[in-house]
């Protein structure tokens, strides 16, 4: 009887690791065997104090219906409380939420909250239809052209791949289709005033960056404006302007990375070139 009972708890126990095994806990990992396998990422954000988390855990993901689908996607599940870099990121706002990104750990949709089975399933089959995230959300805008959402993040995804003409195209859409989502619409000009500083005439990008700025006094990104409009002024060949805005910004920026972009374009100012 003992040996009955003990091999029954030891099957459900190598069931149970078996299960937990297909979920990894490594988000980079997940990536690169995305990237490997051509597949996309299904990451759990989860908090141990969390109910509904649990729910989705012992009850939802292992439904064989929602298992089968999954096992098309890496899995990653993660503690929401460890990765606060990933939960702002990802706008994360509660538990527990399932991230569908791909292997460049671009966004694709986000379910938060506790997830039905159906849900799941239909979320699911719709990204497992197109083969990339670009005809992903080329579909989404098909179905909801209006929606300045899908627009944007278009656009964030050419200019990560450095397709200028188009991010710029897919962000000027997003500023025209977002009069009523204002949030939206800032982001879009931000983006846009970041390509025409990399790729576009020098005379734009001033006058772009200065219209955002005049526009939002209020942006949380004003002072990374204003370096970007500096570093534009500095290149027109306005120097002296340049030079009192990044002056004026350089003990502001918290980035250390926009700090030390912000110090270079003082010394060249400073050397004349």
């Amino acid at each position: 009887m003992f040996r009955a009972y003990f091999f029954v708890l030891t099957f459900l126990l190598t069931l149970n690791l078996s299960a937990d095994s297909k979920w990894g806990n490594s988000i980079q990992k997940g990536f690169e065997t995305a990237k490997q396998e051509k597949k996309y990422v299904i990451v759990d954000v989860f908090a141990d104090w969390c109910t509904y988390c649990m729910v989705l855990e012992k009850e939802i993901f292992p439904d064989p219906e929602v298992s089968r689908i999954l096992d098309q996607f890496v899995r990653v599940r993660l503690d929401g409380e460890e990765f606060p870099n990933l939960r702002k990121k990802y706008s994360i706002e509660g538990y527990p939420t399932i991230l569908f990104l791909d292997g460049d750990g671009n966004f694709v949709t986000k379910i938060a909250g506790l997830a039905t089975k159906e849900d799941i399933l239909s979320i699911s089959k719709r990204i497992l239809q197109e083969p990339d995230l670009e005809s992903f959300l080329k579909t989404e805008i098909r179905k909801d052209k209006e929606n300045p959402h899908f627009h944007f993040r278009l656009g964030l995804l050419y200019f990560q791949n450095k397709e200028y003409a188009k991010a710029e195209d897919a962000f000027q859409t997003s500023m025209q289709k977002s009069k009523q989502v204002p949030l939206v619409r800032e982001n879009s000009f931000f983006n846009l005033n970041l390509i025409r500083s990399v790729n576009g005439p020098k005379e734009l990008a001033v006058s772009s960056w200065k219209e955002f700025i005049q526009t939002y006094p209020n942006s949380k990104r004003l002072i990374t404006a204003k370096l970007y409009y500096g570093i534009s002024l500095k290149e027109l060949g306005d120097w002296k302007s340049a030079k009192i805005i990044l002056t004026e910004i350089q003990p502001k920026l918290v980035s250390e990375s926009d700090l030390s972009i912000c110090k270079e374009t003082l010394a060249q100012i400073e050397k004349g070139f």
